[in-house]
């Protein structure tokens, strides 16, 4: 019995060095220091890891004051080059640098070790993390992506934060599939022009960029699969998608025009329209359209705005020819502003089978206007409107913030009570205190009330996060 044990003990100290590396290579850079307190033989190991991720926070922290700042700054850096020039591997697959007041000699030599090596995945970012996202102020970038950089034919991922680029010199990057920017000034011929020059490129995620004319992804033979655009400032609000493999598109930004075309392939969409600074309803027409043109995807995501906006387009009711979506994902404050459009989402859905409910504050204009009279107290009680996916497809509902307000418990209620397929009700119970000191505990015993609503599924088990 004994004999056993000690087989157990350790099984990693049978394996070799360069498994133990693979290992390794696969935990965050963080994590991975870890390891090296584990024994004598572990001390250096993790100076082999293929993923190395150099991050500012690891030493400096935002509330820090400046003066404590600069001297944890300094530690950080002596920290990346004592590491770097103890490193005894020959290959790199992955490169990060956080650092938000980049450092010359710093950065220039953490590239060269970078390519030195054959990296594969790059990412530099030196945008500072105190810049407010929802912001309107442009920052200029801090840094130039140095020439030699371009010159690296094998690079698979390339990140850049605030950090410039010369568009015309991505030729080189013929491997090239995945490319994020943030935090820099564009332009569409720019955007264009790293498009023609990544032939290979799958996925495109533009953050914070501003002067865009406007959007073009219009480049003929895209392969592109994935499409970020969070909050980047255009000058024009037009917008237009023609990619015929594009799976996954995130937009979160103002409204505009949108023409999507040749989107067969289209699963999954996010919309947010949190930049929006004010509500108008002649905004409604123009997200229906745009609804209108994602009618196959499978899984889509929609904020409090366009919940608000999209019953005033000329049919407020639901889509004339309904959406093909499977898992709605709505991001809202479940206050009646928003009913309109959850009523005009059900609709549009028929074959709905899950709802995913993330509750936040969900906005509130001063100026809103309702489409058409609605009564708050009565809407999930009274003059109740049966939804096909209510019925007849929805499977599994989710809500995450859960606080058992009485908009939730009353729109909880009309699910369960309809809901015949329903089988899986999950509430995920918010961790804030709200304005009357209400907390988690308090949540909870709403939850439990919940699962004592009387159901129409007598396959229905609902559960408490």
């Amino acid at each position: 019995m004994a004999d056993n044990d000690d087989d157990d003990v350790d099984m990693f100290s049978k394996l070799a060095n360069d498994l133990v590396t693979v290992i390794i290579s696969y935990l965050p850079f963080k994590e991975a220091a870890r390891t090296s307190i584990l024994s004598r033989r572990w001390r250096h190991i993790w100076l082999s890891t293929k993923k190395i991720e150099f991050l500012e926070s690891f030493f400096v922290r935002d509330d820090d004051n400046e003066e404590t700042k600069q001297l944890h700054r300094s530690h950080f850096i002596n920290f990346v080059h004592q590491w770097i020039g103890r490193y005894n591997a020959t290959i790199v697959k992955t490169f990060r640098l956080v650092i938000s007041r980049p450092v010359n000699f710093l950065v220039q030599s953490c590239i060269s070790f970078a390519i030195a090596r054959d990296v594969k995945e790059l990412a530099l970012d030196f945008h500072d993390p105190l810049w407010p996202e929802h912001g309107s102020e442009n920052h200029e970038a801090v840094f130039d992506l140095p020439m030699h950089v371009y010159g690296h034919v094998g690079l698979e991922s390339l990140e850049l934060f605030s950090c410039n680029i010369n568009a015309s010199r991505f030729n080189n990057f013929i491997a090239l599939k995945e490319l994020s920017l943030g935090w820099i000034q564009l332009s569409v011929q720019s955007i264009r022009e790293l498009l023609v020059q990544c032939p290979f490129l799958e996925s495109l995620s533009l953050k914070k960029c501003w002067e865009i004319e406007y959007l073009d992804i219009t480049v003929p033979n895209l392969r592109l699969k994935r499409l970020v655009i969070d909050k980047c400032d255009f000058n024009q609000y037009r917008y237009e998608i023609a990619a015929p493999n594009l799976r996954f598109w995130k937009y979160s930004g103002t409204e505009g025009v949108f023409r999507i075309e040749r989107q067969n392939f289209l699963t999954e969409v996010e919309l947010d329209f949190a930049l929006q600074p004010d509500f108008d309803e002649e905004i409604g027409e123009f997200l229906y359209e745009l609804l209108r043109q994602l009618e196959i995807v499978r899984v889509l995501t929609v904020c409090s705005f366009l919940l608000q906006v999209i019953p005033h387009a000329e049919e407020p009711f639901g889509m004339t020819v309904p959406l093909e979506v499977k898992h709605l994902i709505l991001n809202a404050g479940m206050h009646p502003h928003e009913y309109y459009g959850i009523n005009f989402m059900l609709k549009s859905c028929p074959s709905l089978q899950t709802l995913t409910i993330n509750i936040g504050p969900g906005r509130r204009f001063p100026n809103y206007r309702p489409p058409f009279d609605l009564d708050p107290e009565k809407c999930w009680t009274k003059n109740i409107v049966l939804y096909p996916c209510v019925t007849s497809s929805l499977r599994v509902v989710n809500v995450r913030g859960f606080k058992g307000t009485m908009t939730e418990a009353r729109f909880l209620n009309y699910l369960i009570f309809f809901g015949n397929v329903l089988q899986e009700l999950n509430l995920y119970l918010s961790d804030e205190v709200d304005e009357n000191g209400a907390n988690r505990e308090t949540y909870l015993g709403r939850a439990q009330r919940v699962q004592q609503f009387k159901r129409a599924s007598v396959n229905l088990s609902i559960s408490i996060y």
